[in-house]
């Protein structure tokens, strides 16, 4: 018995090692251990277009060790006990895992059946991108009726014959340019298919009757039906609407139960093979590890960066007022608003009372002054225009073109604001820059912190096999 204990412990040492050998540690990032796969997966996924050298890998890495230390501090901020995070990342498992947990070979059996049966539906003559002049005819219409549509149709097939556009004709007799659709057979009425399937491509029919009325049809153009890879994504699709997912799941429960234990049922066996897919599977592993990790990386950097540079005012104020001469115009610039009215009344009230008002406040004046019966009567657009943004700007203000278009549902434009020359007056005037600029700031001082709160190794021997065959 000690032999064979000492034998197993051999054993698995022994495997301990292969499995360290196959996917040796690359680097640690504070107290996780990042793998040589995991590093290649994320490098070959997002750095592609550079290659996958040596040199690629070594490009990369800084930003890969940046990506896992917001990745540690949302840790530390056990931001991965969220309620929010937790069932977030459930929802995207369970939608990536279902592609594992069906029986495969079973739906494409039926995938192959749906297609042959539309194959053989559609046929030898395919599909037919078709025009047509309609000439419509009640079923009930009197003889009278009939005589003077058939004299039109006449009248126009006449003029397709002397050589009139097609389009042109259509415009006169329906009043709009003609659709084109594709048809296969036994979709639309036989008259009006077996004229057109006998047409050449270009050629057009004399007047042809239907229960709908007479056709002038124009043949554009024959495909044949395409083939089951052009169409398998279409067909999964229609076979999903049909709940094919959910008997192809139970199929492979009840295939993997009967390889278990006496008495398991299939959800449990499918339960058991979702626990193992993260290492059955290893791209789905990678896939639900850059999930995880994708998650958290949003969250934190949305709580030290994203967010809290858009909603520090002191923060944008300071970094504006410190780096001014980035904010200089090259040209002038118009702060204010865009009004759109229906009454000149409303209008000149509307300047009135936004004049001297700063354009933070503009929005609750004109709810206050313009809401009747909870809906607003006026339409504001305010912001800080340079020449060429708008067209009611350049107009009004800058005395540049014949102005914009009118808002639906408005009958007269105006402006009412300021125009700054050479520099804003405010952070607010270039607020979309400054946040964007002071956004990069606070990230580049977030990881000079995150490189001193945590430790990281990277491991260089490991780092010059990237990518390459062991």
């Amino acid at each position: 018995m000690k032999k064979q204990t000492l034998f197993a412990l051999m054993l698995l040492a022994a495997s301990t090692m292969q499995a360290q050998v196959k996917d040796p540690i690359i680097m640690k990032v504070g107290d996780t251990e990042v793998t040589k796969s995991e590093f290649e997966y994320a490098l070959n996924k997002n750095n592609a277009a550079t290659g996958r050298d040596a040199k690629a890998a070594k490009e990369y890495l800084p930003m890969y060790i940046d990506f896992k230390l917001k990745v540690e501090e949302a840790k530390a901020q056990h931001l991965d006990t969220l309620s929010s995070y937790i069932e977030e990342y459930r929802a995207g498992r369970a939608r990536q895992a279902e592609d594992y947990l069906i029986d495969k070979e079973y739906l494409e059996r039926e995938a192959h059946k749906l297609y042959a049966k539309d194959s053989a539906t559609v046929g030898r003559d395919g599909f037919l991108r078709v025009s047509h002049i309609m000439f419509p005819l009640r079923q009930d219409a009197t003889a009278e009726t009939v005589a003077q549509t058939k004299a039109k149709a006449d009248s126009a097939y006449q003029m397709l014959n002397a050589g009139m556009d097609y389009t042109a004709v259509a415009k006169r007799y329906m009043g709009m340019a003609p659709d084109t659709f594709e048809i296969l057979r036994g979709q639309a009425f036989k008259e009006f298919e077996d004229a057109a399937y006998n047409l050449r491509n270009g050629g057009f029919t004399p007047p042809v009757m239907s229960p709908a009325g007479l056709h002038i049809i124009k043949r554009i153009s024959q495909r044949p039906f395409g083939t089951y890879k052009e169409y398998r994504s279409n067909i999964l699709a229609i076979l999903e609407k049909r709940n094919i997912k959910q008997v192809a799941r139970y199929r492979l429960g009840y295939q993997l139960a009967k390889d278990m234990a006496p008495g398991t049922t299939p959800e449990e066996a499918l339960a058991r093979e979702d626990s193992l897919l993260d290492t059955k599977y290893p791209e789905f592993g990678n896939l639900m590890r850059e999930y995880r990790d994708g998650l958290l990386f949003f969250e934190i950097s949305n709580r030290e960066v994203w967010q809290k540079a858009a909603a520090d005012e002191k923060g944008l104020e300071k970094y504006y007022k410190k780096n001014k001469k980035k904010y200089k115009f090259d040209a002038p610039r118009f702060r204010g608003a865009v009004i759109y009215a229906n009454s000149e009344e409303d209008m000149q009230l509307a300047k009135k009372l936004l004049e001297d008002a700063a354009i933070d406040e503009y929005k609750s004046i004109v709810e206050k002054n313009f809401t009747k019966d909870s809906v607003c009567t006026i339409r504001l657009e305010a912001g800080v225009f340079p020449i060429g943004e708008n067209g009611w700007v350049d107009k009004e203000v800058f005395g540049q073109g014949k102005g914009g278009k009118l808002r639906r549902g408005y009958k007269m434009a105006g402006t009412v604001g300021t125009i700054l020359k050479k520099k804003p007056e405010s952070y607010k005037d270039v607020k979309g820059a400054v946040v964007s600029d002071y956004q990069q700031y606070l990230e580049k001082e977030w990881v000079k912190q995150l490189r001193e709160k945590y430790k990281v190794e990277v491991y260089e021997d490991v780092l010059k096999t990237v990518n390459k065959k062991r």
